[in-house]
């Protein structure tokens, strides 16, 4: 008997403990990075080097994540070089992978709703340099100055006018929100918007 490779991967999620490819990416990956945040130092640093806090951590604090990560059924992979449609090499930050699920993240320090965030970010996703095939990434904003949830606000003021842009959603936990996109092959993606502070000087 075959299987369908959307069984296959709802079999995985299943054995961990989730219904759904939302509810892990939500109740696994996001709230292990949330649980992160309030264990790491969070004074200002370089983008790589506040990202490695985040992997660090995660690989060596006790929680649900790491006991998954250490038995191999999720890969958490930070400096991911992938090929693009067009055979270049791109490279996202974070990407927590299951066979037949990546969830791939692209982070930013942000002083401003900072248009790099919308063309160096997001629209990677759109041009499917990230995470094609995929149904859901995100991307964290590394906030060095100024205030998240006015960060939050302007950057979705920005993405809501896109023309790729089918919906903007608030997210209970502010000033996070999700937005979801068609794609340049026509395919709809799904992205959380994270926001952590690192103001401390």
């Amino acid at each position: 008997m075959s299987v369908s490779q959307s069984d296959f991967v709802q079999s995985i999620i299943r054995q961990i403990g989730y219904s759904s490819k939302q509810e892990l990416i939500e109740k696994l990956f996001i709230q292990s990075l949330k649980d992160s945040y309030n264990r790491i130092d969070q004074n200002i640093g370089h983008e790589n080097e506040i990202r490695d806090r985040f992997m660090k951590d995660l690989y060596q604090t006790d929680s649900e994540i790491k006991k998954w990560l250490q038995l191999k059924y999720i890969d958490l992979i930070w400096e991911n070089w992938v090929f693009t449609p067009d055979f270049e090499l791109a490279r996202t930050d974070i990407a927590f992978k299951l066979t037949g699920l990546h969830f791939i993240l692209e982070c930013k320090r942000l002083k401003s709703a900072d248009k790099a965030y919308v063309d160096e970010g997001l629209e990677r996703f759109i041009n499917l340099k990230y995470a094609k095939g995929d149904e859901y990434a995100g991307m964290i904003g590394f906030v060095i100055s100024g205030d998240n949830k006015s960060i939050s606000s302007d950057l979705q003021n920005k993405i809501r006018p896109l023309n790729h842009t089918l919906s903007i959603s608030k997210s209970s936990l502010e000033p996070f929100f999700n937005s979801t996109h068609q794609r340049s092959d026509t395919s709809q993606i799904e992205l959380y918007h994270l926001f952590f502070d690192f103001a401390i000087s």
